[in-house]
């Protein structure tokens, strides 16, 4: 059986109204139903707490593919992460699980004016340091900062904390991670 990994933050945990759902993992199983999809993400985490379990927690399952979702946490300037640490922490995880396996996503649009730690600029530093290391590791990739903020109004993605996704977002987080990840099983060789 093809197995599917979501290793993330609270909103690949399916935060919804402060409470951890299986709302995104039940969305990806929906779209792979003879795979099992197991979702090891950890609400709050950063690609900081991320290295110190994917050995644990991740590489040992074996997965065919596996989702890497941070950056709305590493983004806040609170306990500031560096962007130099973040990148660092991203190959470490990318080497322990094997970039052939990996689809990765961009740090999530978040409405700065609401989340006041984590500025603009920031986000967008992050979002340009994931894409370039998908690029470097020929690694299928999800813009989902970019897709947000093409919508109208993309603060109606978020639920009232300005972070967390709507249903509406994680329509879009699906729609583009289905793609990506059957590129990755196809890539593999996995039908």
């Amino acid at each position: 059986m093809t197995k599917i990994v979501l290793f993330g933050d609270s909103i690949l945990a399916g935060s919804f109204h402060g409470k951890t759902s299986d709302i995104f993992t039940d969305r990806i199983k929906n779209n792979f139903p003879n795979s099992e999809v197991i979702n090891v993400s950890i609400p709050g985490h950063k690609t900081s707490d991320a290295i110190t379990h994917v050995d644990r927690d991740v590489a040992k399952l074996d997965a065919d593919a596996v989702v890497i979702f941070f950056g709305a946490n590493d983004v806040s300037t609170i306990n500031e992460m560096k962007p130099g640490y973040f990148t660092a922490n991203l190959d470490y995880i990318i080497e322990s699980v094997g970039a052939d396996k990996i689809v990765l996503v961009s740090p999530p649009y978040i409405d700065y004016k609401r989340q006041l730690h984590r500025s603009w600029p920031r986000q967008i530093q992050f979002q340009l340091a994931v894409e370039h290391i998908a690029q470097k590791n020929n690694i299928p990739y999800v813009d989902i900062m970019s897709k947000m903020r093409e919508n109208e109004n993309p603060n109606s993605l978020l639920q009232p904390d300005g972070l967390h996704f709507t249903d509406e977002a994680y329509d879009m987080l699906e729609k583009e991670l289905v793609a990506k990840l059957k590129i990755v099983l196809d890539r593999n060789g996995i039908k």
